[in-house]
């Protein structure tokens, strides 16, 4: 009876006097402990508090973020952010973990922004609006918008008036948003195409004004990113089929400018096929393979380390989607190991240019910054989609803390496939405060598009990656399962 009476004292007795771990009497409104020692009773009330890292009593208990291997040291850091696990993360990680597939989850959607206002907003005010924000990799998206302009005007046929509404519908978008103007020049844009298709063969020049309007229409469904823009695998599997038909020698032959187009249907291919390998759904979309002959360096306009790390990831993509990657155990695992460790060296041969520390930081260097991000997201996806055949953690590392070091120097980095793949690495609180930050001076940009399924997709590798900290998760696994719960295919152009 003496026992059982001293439990209940302990259980009930205030939190003040067992942090203390002192006798509690109970008394109101305060023991007697607390008033001699003027400290406010609990005896009464609730406290929450998380469970301190040294109670042995709790299953649970208080864990910070694993510390930075190199802290950071260049550039600030903004407003604090919260990044959130819900029960929708706690479920995928059963499903990793466990290795049973999870069917109903919800999808991961980006809501659609309408704007309600009935613009009539002249042709020739969105005619002049800039095409900066055309998402390419290599080229002044600047330029690239002159090209379409002069290919929009380029004849009075069906085919060059799908150029133009299609322009018209894109920079209406841009400019004032989802409304009903940017999908009725969309609308308009598709029902030219119909009608320049509805001819025997379509002449060089009109393959070139068909590829130019299906890329304006695939921008235009990528441009915000939202849960109904699913159509622009289409549009690009479309662009590509035509150019398939055709001789390339044709092509080039009209224009200069044809390689430039050429170069931006490439990239949004490479892209596209990386967002397909790890997108797995039922009815997941196929693109057409692509000639040898159709996105070659003998073709390409590129500058030499753009075009090859694009080359680079196209093999990285069509080595996983084909299934090689043996297991350990395999006869042909140290022939595979050669093959990769050649993909990482050619990866870190690459000609890219080199910036001082002590560059002015006006944001004249961010090309050349971009680029060395891009360099060190290929080879960190390499070294992770490899399931850890590559086995450098030293030089993993040392591209991870090289990545991180990049981030505060660029003012904006609209290509977001090194966001992503190294925006995956982070594991500490200021790391991805630094991508959040990067992310948002992007945005702020009128040039930018939309980063929705880029910034969803980090938070869930995030909280993945909190919940199974000290357990082992394949890389593979991880982000397909992420990608898999996307509305829409995503797109990281």
């Amino acid at each position: 009876m003496r026992e059982e009476q001293t439990t209940t004292a302990r259980t009930t007795s205030c939190a003040a006097c067992k942090d203390r771990a002192t006798t509690c009497d109970r008394a109101k409104p305060n023991c007697t402990n607390c008033s001699r020692s003027n400290q406010k009773c609990q005896s009464h009330g609730l406290r929450l508090s998380w469970p301190r890292a040294n109670d042995r009593r709790r299953a649970v208990v208080s864990q910070s973020s694993p510390p930075s291997s190199s802290p950071l040291t260049v550039g600030q850091i903004s407003e604090a952010r919260f990044v959130h696990t819900s029960h929708w993360d706690i479920e995928l990680y059963h499903s990793l973990t466990s290795s049973v597939p999870v069917h109903t989850l919800p999808l991961l959607d980006v809501p659609m922004f309408w704007n309600p206002s009935k613009l009539e907003v002249l042709d020739r005010d969105l005619f002049e609006y800039s095409s900066a924000s055309l998402a390419t990799f290599g080229h002044d998206a600047a330029v690239l918008g002159n090209i379409l302009v002069r290919v929009a005007l380029e004849g009075k046929t069906a085919s060059a008036a799908a150029v133009l509404q299609a322009l018209l519908a894109f920079s209406s978008l841009h400019r004032y948003g989802l409304q009903s103007q940017a999908v009725e020049l969309k609308i308009a844009a598709l029902r030219s195409l119909a009608e320049g298709s509805a001819v025997p063969s379509l002449s060089a020049k009109e393959t070139i004004q068909h590829a130019a309007t299906g890329m304006l229409l695939c921008s235009f469904e990528v441009h915000q990113s939202s849960c109904t823009s699913g159509q622009w695998t289409g549009y690009l599997g479309g662009v590509k089929t035509v150019i398939n038909a055709s001789s390339i020698k044709s092509l080039l032959q009209i224009s200069s400018d044809v390689a430039v187009l050429l170069d931006w249907v490439h990239y949004h291919d490479v892209l596209a096929r990386f967002s397909l390998l790890h997108w797995k759904r039922e009815g997941a979309p196929e693109l057409p393979s692509t000639p040898t002959d159709l996105f070659c360096s003998q073709t390409s306009t590129l500058p030499p380390p753009i075009f090859s790390m694009l080359d680079l990831l196209s093999q990285i993509c069509d080595t996983v989607a084909s299934g090689a990657i043996p297991l350990e155990t395999s006869d042909n695992v140290d022939d595979y190991k050669g093959f990769l460790g050649v993909m990482d060296w050619r990866i870190r041969s690459l000609p890219i240019p080199k910036v001082t520390d002590d560059s002015n930081g006006d944001g004249s260097d961010d090309v050349t910054l971009v680029v060395q991000l891009y360099q060190l997201a290929l080879l960190l996806y390499l070294h992770r989609i490899s399931d850890g055949l590559i086995d450098q953690p030293t030089r993993t590392q040392q591209h991870i803390d090289r990545a991180f070091a990049i981030f505060p120097r660029v003012s904006s980095c609209k290509q977001q496939f090194p966001i992503l793949v190294i925006g995956c690495e982070a594991r500490t609180d200021e790391q991805r405060a630094v991508v959040l930050d990067v992310i948002s001076r992007t945005e702020k940009m009128s040039s930018s598009r939309s980063f929705n399924y880029c910034k969803r997709t980090l938070q869930a590798v995030w909280a993945q990656d909190d919940l199974a900290y000290g357990s082992n998760i394949s890389y593979r696994d991880k982000l397909t399962s992420v990608l898999s719960h996307c509305v829409i295919v995503p797109t990281f152009v």
